[in-house]
């Protein structure tokens, strides 16, 4: 007989046995429940409507704004956007508005899809503030991305609203309110939006400093006739500073330049009574 034939065989290996299956089978459908659990499982599979959904396609649509696909990104969100309820729902809300400007960055400037892209920016902007009810932290990032775009009104709307959900940034964000104006040639109204920050302003030098540039905003935006009667009203509720000299003198300058000239000698000589006074003995 051959040798080959006389050689042992190497056992064939084992088949799993059925308690061997049956345990596979076991954490197989542990992990599909723990899955299914995760998504927000009620004794039924609503993915469409699980909050851990929401998270996932906000998440995606942030992964599809990254490689520059804004439609594909836009529909992640469509089921989130179309449910208020959902807890989801600002987060989604602030995510399209991302994607939404994002593109409009994304388009060569002073093209036809940059100034179509723009105005869809305005009116969601618009609709993003009329909601309200957004953080200190979103209104100063809506109104950052606001001024790139030229959206000057929405962004001092939103700096506005920043000073009224956060007191102590209230100075910081409406100084930033008056540049936007400033900025989009509304001196006028950047100019009274500081006369009513002085007259808020318990610091005399801040309530001084914050009256001069007003004043000269307006002066500058709207004449020194109007300058002169925003700054004489601004005055009666500044006592502290009413009388201070160069205060005086600027509005002294100011009824000259209104071709007031009765009133630029009251000014003066109110102040001269009041140096008297101080100088007695």
């Amino acid at each position: 007989m051959s040798p080959a034939l006389n050689k042992p065989q190497i056992p064939a290996q084992q088949v799993l046995r059925p308690a061997s299956i049956f345990m596979f089978i076991v954490v197989i459908l542990a992990v599909i429940l723990a899955i299914a659990w995760s998504y927000g499982w009620n004794g039924k599979l609503d993915f469409k409507n699980s909050t851990a959904n929401a998270q996932a396609r906000i998440q995606s649509a942030e992964l599809l704004l990254k490689s520059g696909q804004y439609q594909a990104a836009h529909q992640q969100l469509k089921p989130v956007l179309g449910n208020p309820q959902d807890p989801a729902y600002q987060q989604a809300q602030r995510m399209q508005w991302k994607i939404d400007w994002t593109n409009a960055m994304a388009q060569p400037p002073h093209s036809a899809a940059r100034a179509k892209a723009r105005a869809t920016l305005i009116l969601r902007l618009d609709q993003l503030l009329k909601e309200g009810h957004w953080s200190a932290k979103d209104y100063a990032q809506f109104a950052r991305e606001a001024r790139m775009i030229g959206a000057y009104d929405q962004s001092a709307e939103a700096w506005l609203s920043v000073a009224r959900k956060n007191p102590e940034a209230a100075s910081q964000a409406m100084n930033s309110a008056a540049d936007v104006w400033t900025a989009n040639g509304e001196s006028v109204k950047a100019g009274q939006l500081l006369l009513q920050m002085a007259l808020h302003n318990k610091q005399s030098a801040l309530q001084k400093a914050y009256f001069i540039r007003g004043l000269a905003l307006i002066q500058g935006g709207g004449g020194a006739r109007l300058a002169l009667t925003k700054g004489e009203k601004a005055l009666a509720g500044l006592p502290e500073i009413a009388k201070e000299p160069d205060i005086v003198l600027m509005m002294a300058r100011l009824a000259l330049s209104a071709g007031q000239p009765e009133l630029a000698s009251q000014w003066l000589k109110a102040q001269l009574e009041s140096s008297a006074q101080d100088h007695r003995p």
